[in-house]
């Protein structure tokens, strides 16, 4: 078969329940070397001194190391392991110098949407509106775009934006995609007769920015109805869907 087999799953941690003297937690990560000659630490691991026979000056590695170490290497496991992904970290994101391309986060305003991070070496907080992130799921904006061609989106993301069309008709001819398959959602969020369209093939906009659509109007739509372009990067048009 492909791929790997099932493993064990992991119900618990390992001593998830050990008393507190029985147990390091967390595991240091700078050498406790110089500290405690016998301790554990991540840099380390178990130090030169726990290999050591005691009748020569080594020291016995410590059963509360052990199980702090178990219980941080099965935690994260078990925490994985029930379905669950990690949530933005920025002491971790300093330690590693940033998370990586690809890196997926839960976001914490909103458990069932994730964050995936766009570059490597990612420093920004994707929970506070950092850059070189992208959202599972749709933004809502209630930020209105400016003007009508080669209107510039807020970020990578699928976006629906509210269209306030009661001073006149608004008629798109392009948007500066930030990404393939980037979706966006034109709603018209007032009740007037105006109408809210987009324009197809317009040269008001660069070629790789155009709408190129069918129906491209909702003609005098109804409040609330709305507008779907999906950007397609080999055809360098937003097309209707």
């Amino acid at each position: 078969m492909a791929g790997q087999p099932q493993p064990t799953r992991l119900l618990e941690a390992f001593a998830a329940n050990a008393l507190s003297d029985d147990i390091t937690l967390p595991i240091p990560q700078p050498s406790q070397i110089a500290i405690n000659p016998g301790a554990a630490s991540l840099d380390d691991g178990f130090p030169p001194a726990c290999f050591l026979d005691p009748a020569d000056g080594g020291v016995l590695p410590s059963g509360a190391d052990f199980n702090g170490v178990l219980r941080m290497a099965t935690g994260p496991a078990a925490y994985l392991m029930a379905g669950q992904r990690p949530l933005y970290d920025a002491a971790l994101q300093t330690f590693m110098g940033g998370y990586a391309i690809g890196a997926v986060l839960v976001q914490a305003a909103d458990h069932t949407k994730t964050w995936t991070s766009l570059v490597d070496g990612n420093m920004t907080n994707p929970d506070a509106g950092g850059a070189g992130w992208l959202s599972s799921g749709y933004v809502y904006t209630a930020v209105a775009l400016t003007g009508v061609n080669d209107v510039v989106l807020p970020g990578p993301h699928d976006y629906i934006f509210d269209v306030d069309c009661t001073a006149g008709a608004i008629a798109y001819t392009g948007f500066v995609a930030q990404r393939d398959g980037q979706v966006i959602v034109l709603r018209k969020s007032d009740a007037s007769a105006n109408g809210l369209s987009t324009v197809s093939q317009s040269a008001s906009s660069a070629a790789a920015n155009r709408c190129a659509v069918v129906a491209p109007s909702l003609g005098a739509p109804l409040q609330y109805m709305d507008f779907r372009l999906r950007y397609v990067q080999t055809l360098a048009r937003w097309i209707q869907f």
